[in-house]
């Protein structure tokens, strides 16, 4: 049994490293594309690399936010369904 649990354990740390390294780089991806493709005669150079950020950050955080429970998994039992 504690051998599963280090394997598990040992899981659990490489997907939430390849997790959070995907969230950086969706980030990344979508502030770059803000602040390079956005139309100029929209705002300024200044303002448009300010909500790149922002909108990379955004991006960040709702993709770490809707893979929530696979970075921190509960020790509930999982629920059972009935079956028909």
């Amino acid at each position: 049994m504690n051998a599963d649990t280090e394997q598990q354990t040992a899981r659990l740390s490489t997907v939430r490293r390849w997790i959070f390294l995907r969230a950086f780089l969706l980030g990344v991806l979508v502030a770059a594309w803000w602040i390079f493709f956005a139309p100029d005669s929209m705002m300024e150079y200044s303002l448009k690399v300010i909500l790149g950020v922002v909108a990379g950050l955004l991006a960040t955080g709702s993709y770490l936010f809707n893979l929530r429970q696979t970075l921190f998994p509960k020790d509930d039992p999982p629920q059972v369904s009935e079956e028909k």
